[in-house]
């Protein structure tokens, strides 16, 4: 199975743009810090990822404000075809 949650804070997004097929897509940047548990051991964790969002998710991504931190629920995919860069495509964001 392929599900990615994420809480992290919107630092970028892309203006709204549409597919060939009208579908309306936000692409955005999301930052991540916090600690985790690895080993028994505490282990802190900063890290960027590109995301997307395809369809009516978009809506709510639009009108989250740059800098706050929500829970953004997806999977990862490549980012094209031809790419090893993977993506975080947004399905689900709990504001």
């Amino acid at each position: 199975m392929n599900r990615f949650i994420l809480t992290a804070a919107l630092v970028a997004k892309e203006a709204l743009r549409y597919t060939p097929a009208g579908v309306p897509v936000i692409e955005c940047l999301l930052e991540h810090s916090g600690e985790v548990q690895e080993a028994d051991q505490p282990r802190q964790v900063r890290m960027s990822l590109e995301a997307i969002a395809i369809g009516s998710v978009h809506q709510q991504l639009d009108r989250i404000a740059l800098g706050k931190v929500v829970r953004f629920e997806g999977f990862l995919a490549h980012k094209t075809l031809r790419s090893q860069r993977l993506v975080f495509h947004i399905t689900h964001i709990e504001l």
